[in-house]
């Protein structure tokens, strides 16, 4: 620092230049004053461009003044560049003009002032520092500090020449004033620094002057020249240290920058300021409607708002302040315009469906036609009048509508414009598109793996190929060729299944997958003249990659690389026995309304409305000796659970903590209470459902009760009573129908007769379910099936999988053992036998090979070659066992059989393999379901022939069944018989083990008994029995026509029918082969 004696020196500049009144000056002064301001006010918005030059005699007299011609600025601290602090005193020699006389004042010396600015010696006591022009005249009201001592001795001088262009001032009289005020200067011996201002608008001529001037002789050199300007701040703090720096010989000297290099800098600096700041303020403020108040308070905390105050000041933060959150407007309604615009096609659409209509409006008829639309408050709405919609007050987040006044906007009409136009323009390429398509398809030579550029010529001068672009052709082409690429793929694939045959040679003659190129040749030999080969000719490598993927499936079978997958037949078969065969847990592990000796309480729970249930409640307890009612000889002890409220309240429940229900009865009379209880009974039972053991209520035994409400008409009394007896039908539960004459009185409906009868009915339900429940447990004892069938379906047959195991499926007894198995308990001789039949694709049956098998089911699709293809690659490797060939087709009988070519030729086929493979041979209709005793024939002739079957398993040697022209377990060879295929459709040979799985209680009917009295007791030796069943897709485009009365096929030479027919329920008919 600059210090003398140890302490910082202070260093005392006397500010001069031309001076006087307007006509020694000009219109305006040099500057000198606007220098000092800068120099001392550290902050911006303490400088000020107006201060006082013309005064009255007051304020002339005044202590500011003091009746002097200079003015005290006071005192500052300054930094050098290398870091060293500098004190300064300053004062303005000037000359004040009365404003009276506009001449200058009489002062105690009325020496001229270029010789009185040059004293070194300044006094004047009691005078103050000089803060601003609105000071005069009120002091006290500003800070007031004295001149040090009322006296100043000056170090030097910084004189002032303005290099701007002032109307009245030539620059030949500056320089003569100027001249004159420095050759008295230099007779001080004192430093002086000549400061050129107003730079910022400064006249290069007058610059060049101001050099001319301080290079004269006379000064030797002894005067530096810095140009400043006080309003940019430039070169204004290093005119004054360079000053000190010439008084204080012992520093070094300040780089001076000439002035368009130091406002370069300037500019820097105030530039980056600037973006600092803008960023705080992007960084704090987001909202649009921010106060600059509030958001002042914030930025106060923060130094690039302070640095930015220093060198701009409040003000131009504020603006700066303001500029954001005017952009946050306009971006927050230009957001908002362009999000209605998004909203308004679609309005537009939604209200104007033929919006085309409109294009010949004006936009000011559009926007009436919209007022008046009866939708128009739905999608807009009206801002308060006289206020713009920006400046309403609504709830942004809630309301979706559109502004009216929006609809005024350039935006709005454009829109609309674009809307319309882009219709008719979408609707023309649109068709475009769709003749383009139907083109390609039309066009013969577009092939799979063509490319357009090849067919490109064939659609020249053509419209829709013309006005499309090139995405759009190239578009709808690829489109068009993954279509057909997909559909040639598709069918080469089924060209590899129907040659089922050809691949598993290959797999037989090499097990462990060594496939050599001259077998790939007798492959694509065999392939190559059929049209699904030759249609992928351009892409070879896709079509090898399939027939490789192909052979690799056939070596190892997996359901991942299954061609139907994720729709592989086990897949699917998995999923239809995980729905259709249930495993209710409450079956196995509840036994509340079990009864016996040691177990008498009876739980009850009587579900009704409108007094019924309390009334029914009240008669069984009139009937009871201490709650203990007899029936049969046997005493039970009763208690209630009365329910007239919604049982999906938890205090409604049938169930409590402490309340076990065993039976339950539903009682209603009108058709207000039959209602409560059908609608309290489905909550109940879809409650249930959603359990785990989707049992219906849990197996809880029910009564349905009605007692006909004498005030109800007949044909209600009628209706309601088929209602209930329809609702008792679909639960399987007893139904008492009290006819009006066997109430005794209005008062008494609930005689001692009819709860007798109810209680028996409950009763014996409830021993009922008991027994089904022993029944099951006894089937999960002995898990291990008298008899075990595999059923074989191909992955992707055309068929409703759910309707060829229909019959197996609602069996009365039918439970789960695994997750493609199930068990079966029928009469198969004079006692009930286990049937487990495991269903499996053809590729996964192999896994059940290394277990005892007793018979085969063999499915297949008369709609597809390639069904009965797999199905006689299969059946090349069955060991003579009792085999089941079942086709299915789209109609019965004969129909089936002369109704398609496809249908005729498969079915004779299969008709043929049956023969080959001495099996029986069945027809079903894929679009009905099948009676639960389809299969039932071949069960039996299976359980006629077990025990060879078995004593062939066990000793490993073929055995004759018998010498009568019967089925024997060794067949005669087959002509081809490749050897054993040990790894063909093998995955990994394992059980399928019974899984403890639950059934649920089939109540049984008489209608559904007669069927199978009459299909157990028919004489059927070999005979094949015919039907129909359901089917849910199509496969292929072969059509044909089912009759619900169709009939059976059987050896195409053999179509026969039988005097004899046995009608069953629905009209169908079934023929038994002779």
């Amino acid at each position: 620092m600059a210090r003398k004696n140890g302490k910082m020196r202070s260093f005392n500049v006397a500010v001069v230049g031309l001076s006087g009144t307007e006509k020694d000056k000009g219109q305006a002064g040099v500057g000198k004053s606007c220098l000092c301001n800068r120099f001392m006010a550290a902050l911006a918005d303490d400088y000020s461009v107006d201060h006082i030059s013309v005064l009255s005699q007051t304020d002339f007299s005044g202590r500011v003044v003091n009746n002097d011609h200079f003015l005290y600025w006071g005192e500052v601290t300054k930094t050098s560049e290398d870091g060293i602090d500098f004190l300064f005193q300053v004062i303005e020699q000037t000359e004040f003009i009365d404003d009276a006389t506009f001449q200058p004042f009489k002062g105690s010396k009325m020496e001229p002032y270029a010789k009185r600015c040059s004293a070194t010696k300044i006094t004047s006591a009691e005078k103050l520092m000089y803060i601003c022009k609105n000071q005069l005249g009120i002091e006290r009201e500003y800070e007031q500090k004295l001149l040090p001592d009322g006296k100043i001795n000056i170090d030097g001088f910084l004189c002032v020449f303005d290099v701007s262009s002032v109307p009245s001032r030539t620059i030949e009289k500056q320089v003569e004033a100027v001249s004159g005020i420095l050759n008295n200067l230099m007779k001080t011996k004192k430093p002086i620094v000549l400061v050129t201002t107003k730079n910022d608008d400064g006249n290069e001529t007058y610059v060049k002057e101001a050099e001319k001037l301080v290079s004269k002789k006379e000064y030797k050199g002894g005067i530096m020249l810095v140009e400043t300007s006080a309003h940019e701040n430039v070169n204004v703090d290093i005119a004054f240290i360079v000053l000190a720096q010439l008084i204080d010989r012992t520093r070094g000297r300040a780089r001076i920058l000439p002035y368009i290099e130091a406002a370069r800098v300037r500019k820097e600096i105030l530039d980056q300021s600037t973006e600092a700041l803008q960023l705080l303020i992007r960084s704090q403020v987001s909202d649009y409607r921010a106060t600059w108040s509030l958001t002042s308070k914030k930025l106060f905390q923060h130094k690039e708002f302070m640095h930015f105050l220093e060198l701009f000041g409040m003000d131009s933060s504020q603006r700066l302040f303001k500029r954001h959150v005017k952009k946050l407007q306009d971006e927050h309604f230009a957001k908002k315009i362009q999000g209605y615009m998004d909203m308004l096609p679609d309005i537009l659409q939604e209200m104007f469906p033929d919006v085309t209509a409109l294009r010949d409006l004006d936009w000011s008829s559009v926007q009436l036609r919209i007022k008046e639309h009866p939708d128009f408050n739905q999608y807009f709405y009206e801002s308060p009048e006289g206020i713009p919609w920006t400046e309403c007050d609504f709830d942004e987040g809630n309301e979706t509508r559109i502004p009216y006044d929006v609809l005024d906007t350039s935006e709005a009409e454009k829109t609309y414009k674009s809307h319309v136009s882009g219709l008719q323009q979408e609707q023309k390429r649109l068709e475009w598109k769709k003749q383009f398509k139907q083109l390609l398809e039309d066009t013969g030579y577009v092939t799979p793996g063509k490319a357009l550029s090849e067919v490109r010529v064939l659609f020249m001068g053509r419209e829709c190929f013309e006005a499309l672009s090139e995405m759009d052709c190239q578009h709808i082409y690829d489109q068009h060729q993954k279509e057909i690429i997909e559909k040639a793929k598709h069918n080469f694939q089924e060209l590899l299944l129907e040659h089922a045959d050809l691949f598993y040679h290959f797999k037989s003659i090499a097990p462990e997958g060594t496939i050599t190129q001259d077998d790939i040749k007798e492959i694509t030999d065999a392939l190559q003249d059929d049209s699904r080969y030759k249609a992928l000719d351009r892409i070879d490598q896709d079509r090898k990659l399939m027939l490789f993927q192909h052979l690799g499936f056939v070596h190892c079978p997996i359901r991942e690389h299954c061609p139907a997958f994720p729709n592989c037949m086990d897949a699917l078969i998995e999923r239809i026995l995980r729905t259709r065969a249930h495993r209710p847990s409450s079956w196995n592990h509840s036994s509340q309304w079990r009864l016996n000796s040691d177990n008498n309480q009876l739980n009850l729970v009587i579900l009704g409305i409108d007094g019924l249930a309390e009334e029914l409640a009240s008669e069984i307890r009139v009937q009871c000796d201490e709650d203990e009612y007899e029936l049969d000889c046997h005493l039970y002890t009763l208690d209630y659970r009365i329910i007239d409220g919604d049982v999906s309240l938890p205090e409604n429940s049938f169930k409590g903590t402490d309340f076990l229900p065993n039976g339950c009865f539903c009682v209603y009379s009108n058709p207000e209470t039959f209602e409560y209880v059908r609608d309290s009974l489905e909550k109940t039972l879809l409650s249930n459902l959603e359990q785990d053991d989707r049992l219906p209520f849990q197996g809880l035994p029910i009564v349905i009760l009605f007692l006909p409400d004498p005030s109800v008409d007949e044909s209600e009394i009628l209706r309601l009573r088929e209602e209930g007896q329809s609702l008792s039908d679909s639960l399987q539960c007893p139904f008492i129908d009290v006819s009006l004459e066997d109430i005794i009185a209005p008062g008494q409906r609930f005689t001692p007769p009819l709860i007798a009868e109810a209680m028996g009915q409950l009763i014996q339900s409830i021993h009922h379910r008991a027994v089904f429940l022993n029944v099951y447990q006894s089937i999960l004892e002995c898990s291990e099936p008298d008899i075990r069938i595999i059923m074989c379906m191909f992955c992707g047959d055309p068929y409703s999988v759910e309707n060829v195991l229909g019959p197996l499926l609602s069996h009365q007894c039918c439970f789960l053992s695994g997750d493609r198995s199930i068990i079966l308990e029928t009469f198969l001789d004079d006692s009930k036998r286990k049937v487990e039949v495991i269903i499996s694709s053809f590729h996964g049956a192999n896994a059940f090979r290394e277990e005892l098998v007793h018979g085969f089911i063999l499915v297949y699709s008369a709609k597809r070659r390639a069904s009965l293809a797999t199905l006689n690659a299969f059946s090349m490797n069955i060991p003579n066992l009792p085999i089941q060939v079942l086709a299915v087709t789209d109609a019965g009988g004969a129909n089936a059989f002369f109704s398609n070519d496809l249908s005729h030729l498969l079915i004779t086929e299969g008709n043929a393999t049956a023969d080959r493979l001495k099996a029986h041979f069945m027809t079903s209709v894929s679009s009905a379901q099948q009676k639960t005793a389809f299969y039932t024939p071949f069960f039996k002739e299976v359980w006629e022939k077990k025990p060879e079957i078995e004593q062939a398993f066990h000793m490993e040697e073929p055995i004759s069944f018998n010498t009568s022209g019967e089925s024997t377990l060794e067949m005669p060879p087959r002509q081809p018989r490749p050897p054993p295929r040990h790894e063909s459709y093998h995955i990994k040979p394992g059980s399928n083990e019974g899984s403890g799985s639950e059934i649920y209680e089939i109540q049984p009917n008489d209608g559904l008994l007669d069927d199978m009295t009459e299909l157990l007791t028919a004489t059927i030796p070999e005979d094949r029995l015919t039907s129909s069943s359901d089917e849910s897709y199509i496969y292929s485009d072969v059509e044909l026509n089912g009759d619900d009365n169709s009939e059976p096929l059987v050896k195409q030479n053999e179509i026969k029918i039988n005097d004899r027919l046995h009608h069953v329920k629905r009209g169908r008919r079934r023929r038994i082969r002779n």
